[in-house]
Parts: structure tokens; C-alpha cells; sequence
């Protein structure tokens, strides 16, 4: 009996071993965001881009030029990073990640900046065609 409730003990720790190892490949995977200044007539940008927990800071950026961060979506499913951006017309707002938005959709996510609001890179058509508009 004892012999047995040891194998039993053995192989459920194997199993909440592989369980882990899974739910943190699916729940943590990093994920990186990269953003670049394509404002229309070469314009400096001025992007600050934080989350609840990480401030990422503010970057003075020329045209073509950007930056890129990563990080690991949290468990609860609430990961959310946004920016401000700023060309010398006013601050403009927006979500550069939002779990619900994003999860699925890229693990490497690239942006550019433009006058009419931030473009996502969709990777199967290689074109900056999903874009917001500014809150």
C-alpha cells in the first residue's frame, strides 16, 4: 500500500510539473512592442508609454526611428500598456496593448505613429493596416 500511495504521490507531481510548465509557456509568453515615428512631414515625436506597473518612459524620437520594450502578459488577463504621443499638435492617447485586443493577435507588435492615430503591423499581409484612432 504504501509502495503504491508513493507511485501515485510520484506521478501526480510529475503531472502538476508538466501543468505549470504549460500554464507558463500559455500565460507568460513575453511579448514585445515596437513603435515607430512615421508622422507625416518628418516630425519629432515625443512618446510615453507606461503601464498600471511599468513606466517604459518618454522618448524624443525622429522620423523612422523608435523603441521597443517587453514584457509578460499578467494571469488575470488585464495586461495594458498605453501611450502619449506628441508632434507639437496637442497630446494624443491610446492602448498600444490591451490583453483582450492583442493576445492573440501578436506576440511581437509592431507600430507606427502617425498623424491619423497609431497602425498595427498585420504579419500574414506585411502592411500597417489595423489602425485606432486617438482617444
Amino acid at each position: 500500500m504504501l509502495r503504491r500511495n508513493c507511485i501515485i504521490f510520484v506521478v501526480f507531481l510529475l503531472l502538476a510539473q508538466e501543468a505549470s510548465f504549460i500554464e507558463a509557456r500559455i500565460w507568460y509568453a513575453k511579448t514585445s512592442v515596437v513603435v515607430k515615428n512615421e508622422v507625416e512631414g518628418g516630425r519629432k515625436l515625443t512618446l510615453h508609454c507606461k503601464s498600471r506597473d511599468n513606466d517604459i518612459g518618454a522618448f524624443v524620437l525622429l522620423t523612422h526611428q523608435g523603441i521597443k520594450w517587453s514584457f509578460r502578459p499578467n494571469i488575470f488577463r488585464t495586461t495594458l500598456f498605453y501611450c502619449s504621443a506628441d508632434w507639437g499638435e496637442g497630446v494624443h492617447w491610446f492602448d498600444i496593448y490591451t490583453w483582450k485586443r492583442d493576445y492573440l493577435r501578436c506576440t511581437y507588435c509592431q507600430w507606427i505613429i502617425k498623424k491619423s492615430g497609431p497602425c498595427l503591423l498585420d504579419l500574414g499581409t506585411r502592411k500597417y493596416d489595423f489602425c485606432l484612432p486617438w482617444h
